[in-house]
């Protein structure tokens, strides 16, 4: 067996990141590199050799700090090496196949359900396929040599509106409810990552918003994104539409700018009307109330006696559903 241990030297106005040390056991085919931080978190790694062309690797992760949470759980993967026509027995060279999954896993102390997939090496890229971790799901692949280009899609199933917040708000608490579902497409590289995202809920609220539906579609290349053609219809009010610059990377500032987006009345003009809808829900057992306001233009269709004579007619329709 030989043993490596190697630690962050201690030199004058640096700061100790991390220390590491690591084994590597000949006879049994086994390997293992615990990292140790400061603050008393850890993350070991184990990798064995099952047979020929099998290996198991276990993560174990002892509360890591991260920006975003506290993370505790054990990851493993079997990984199968595949031989190719030109490498039948090369690691390096070979296609790998393998499955991924966890157990026992906290975030900020509170169990999260829990991490499996599969995964393929080949043509020096590594393609994840229908992995999960709680609502979502990944599929996509990423390259292993520079620039790592990659391409993604993450899908989002009844994630909880305040998970939603909290995570793009540096871990803030909204007062919210509601699921949140769609995709987050991906693309580029990581130093020019390309996001494009159509997410919607409905029946929630985000703090004093109650609303029937929102619809957010937002693109850019983060973390400088944009919104556009994105909805609130309000439960008891008006529907607007919203628009506007955010910089996701920004997360002290997030309700800021979340304030400083464009709203306005949602507004539908089809060249000789405008109409906006204001739609109130009732009690179940009377149905509901939709009230929709028509501007008519006065010589849209050309049908005035002149210019000077165009007048705009404003009417108004109720409807009531049963």
């Amino acid at each position: 067996m030989i043993c490596l241990v190697t630690c962050a030297p201690k030199v004058a106005f640096a700061r100790q990141v991390c220390s590491f040390e690591g084994q590597v056991d000949l006879a049994n085919r086994k390997m293992d590199l615990v990292v140790n931080f400061p603050e008393g978190s850890s993350v070991t790694a184990t990798a064995s050799k099952m047979s020929e062309t099998n290996y198991h690797f276990l993560l174990d992760v002892n509360h890591l700090k991260t920006p975003l949470f506290d993370l505790l759980t054990k990851i493993e993967s079997s990984v199968d090496l595949v031989p190719t026509e030109d490498s039948p027995t090369k690691l390096v060279d070979s296609a790998l196949q393998g499955k991924i999954w966890s157990q026992y896993s906290l975030v900020d102390y509170k169990p999260i359900n829990e991490l499996s997939g599969r995964f393929e090496v080949r043509d020096k890229r590594l393609y994840i396929m229908a992995a999960s971790i709680g609502n979502l799901t990944l599929n996509g692949y990423v390259g292993l040599t520079p620039p790592y280009a990659l391409e993604g899609t993450v899908r989002l199933f009844g994630v909880q509106m305040k998970d939603f917040l909290n995570f793009w708000g540096s871990g803030k608490e909204y007062e919210s409810s509601g699921e949140v579902f769609g995709e987050i497409e991906a693309s580029g590289s990581p130093e020019n990552l390309v996001l494009k995202g159509n997410l919607e809920s409905r029946d929630g609220f985000v703090e004093k918003l109650d609303y029937n539906a929102i619809v957010l579609n937002i693109e850019g290349t983060y973390p400088l994104m944009e919104i556009a053609n994105s909805t609130i219809s309000q439960s008891d009010g008006v529907s607007f539409s919203f628009d506007g610059p955010i910089d996701l990377s920004d997360k002290e500032n997030f309700k800021k700018q979340i304030k400083a987006l464009t709203l306005a009345p949602l507004v539908s003009d089809s060249g000789s009307e405008l109409e906006w809808t204001i739609k109130r829900r009732g009690p179940e057992e009377s149905g509901g109330v939709e009230l929709k306001y028509h501007l008519k233009k006065g010589d849209a269709l050309g049908t005035g006696p002149s210019a000077g004579d165009e007048i705009d007619m404003l009417g108004i329709e109720r409807t009531k559903k049963f």
